[in-house]
C-alpha cells in the first residue's frame, strides 16, 4: 500500500505501468502483476487580459478559457453581478457602485467538472477610471445692449469641450474655449434668452457628459423725450411728454439753464424757460433712463 509518486517524464508520457513481483517464494518461481496508471491532462484556465474601462460602464464583457475541465465559474471581489450566470465564460460582469467606487475589482475564474484533477483558478483586474464632469456655469440674465457674455465653463478628466447653442449667435474666439465670449444673434435677443450646452471632448473609455446654462436677455430701454418744439419767447413753461420703458425712471437734463416743474424726474414736468434760454433762441432737453437694470 505504499504511494507511487510520477515524475515528470511520466506525466509527459500520459502512462506508466506498475509491476509488483513477490520475493521469499521459496522453493516457488517468481510471479509478478501490472498494473497502468494513465494520466489525463491537468484542467487550464485564461481569465482574460486585465481591463481598464470608465466608471459609468453598464458592463465589462468576459473573455474565459477553460480546457480539460467541463466548464468554470466566476466570482468577484466584489459586489456586481454576471449575466446571464456565474457560468457563462464570455459573459457579462455587471460592476456595483460600491466597485466603480472602490476603482477596481478582481474577477476570478474557478474551473469546475475537474474529474480526478485539482481545482485551478486565474483571476482578472478590471479598474474604473473616473468618470469626466462639466459645468457649462450659473445662468445669467444680461440686457439686450450687451455685447456679450463671457463663459466660464469648467471640465475635469475629460481634455476638453465644445460649445453649442439653441439659438443663432456666435462663440469668440471659438466654441471650444471654455472662456469664450458668446454673442448672441437679433435672433436670440427678440426670442429673449437662449441655452447654451457644454459638452465634454477627449472622453478616453467614458461617454460625453454636458452641462447647461441659460442666457436670459432682457429688452433695452426705451426714452422718448417727444416732438422737437417751437414757441414763443414769451412762453412762461413747456409741458414736457417723456416716455420710458424698460428702466424704472428718467431724468431730464437741459443745455441751459431753466428749470423743471415739479422736478427733473417727472416725466411730464413743465421746463420754465430762463432769461438766457430765451436769449439764446433755443434750448436742447435730454431724458435720460435711470433704473436701467443690467442695461446701459
Amino acid at each position: 500500500n505504499a504511494a507511487y509518486k510520477p515524475s515528470a517524464a511520466d506525466t509527459a508520457a500520459g502512462m506508466v505501468t506498475l509491476t509488483l513481483t513477490t520475493t521469499g517464494n521459496g522453493n516457488c518461481y517468481t510471479y509478478n502483476d501490472q498494473m497502468t496508471i494513465t494520466f489525463t491532462n491537468a484542467p487550464t484556465v485564461n481569465a482574460g487580459t486585465n481591463i481598464t474601462t470608465c466608471k459609468d460602464v453598464a458592463s465589462v464583457a468576459l473573455s474565459g478559457l477553460v480546457t480539460t475541465a467541463t466548464g468554470g465559474v466566476w466570482s468577484t471581489s466584489g459586489n456586481g453581478s454576471f449575466s446571464p450566470s456565474t457560468s457563462a465564460l464570455s459573459g457579462n460582469y455587471l460592476p456595483s457602485t460600491n466597485d466603480t467606487t472602490a476603482g477596481s475589482v478582481t474577477l476570478t475564474l474557478t474551473t469546475t467538472g475537474n474529474g480526478t484533477c485539482k481545482t485551478y483558478t486565474d483571476n482578472v483586474l478590471v479598474t474604473f477610471t473616473d468618470i469626466p464632469t462639466v459645468f457649462a456655469g450659473d445662468n445669467e440674465t444680461i440686457c439686450a445692449d450687451a455685447s456679450g457674455v463671457t463663459l466660464n465653463g469648467i471640465i475635469t478628466v475629460a481634455t476638453g469641450g465644445i460649445w453649442s447653442t439653441n439659438g443663432t449667435g456666435t462663440f469668440s474666439p471659438n466654441n471650444t474655449n471654455l472662456g469664450a465670449t458668446y454673442i448672441p444673434s437679433s435672433a436670440d435677443t427678440i426670442s429673449g434668452s437662449v441655452t447654451l450646452t457644454l459638452t465634454t471632448t477627449g472622453n478616453g473609455l467614458c461617454k460625453a457628459y454636458n452641462d447647461q446654462m441659460t442666457i436670459t436677455i432682457t429688452p433695452k430701454p426705451i426714452v422718448e423725450a417727444g416732438n422737437n418744439r417751437t414757441v414763443c419767447a414769451d412762453i412762461a413753461n413747456v409741458t414736457l411728454n417723456g416716455a420710458i420703458s424698460h428702466a424704472t425712471g428718467g431724468i431730464w437734463s437741459t443745455s441751459g439753464n431753466g428749470s423743471f416743474l415739479p422736478n427733473a424726474t417727472t416725466l411730464n414736468a413743465n421746463y420754465i424757460p430762463s432769461a438766457a434760454d430765451t436769449a439764446a433762441g433755443m434750448v436742447t432737453l435730454t431724458l435720460t433712463t435711470t433704473g436701467n437694470g443690467n442695461c446701459y
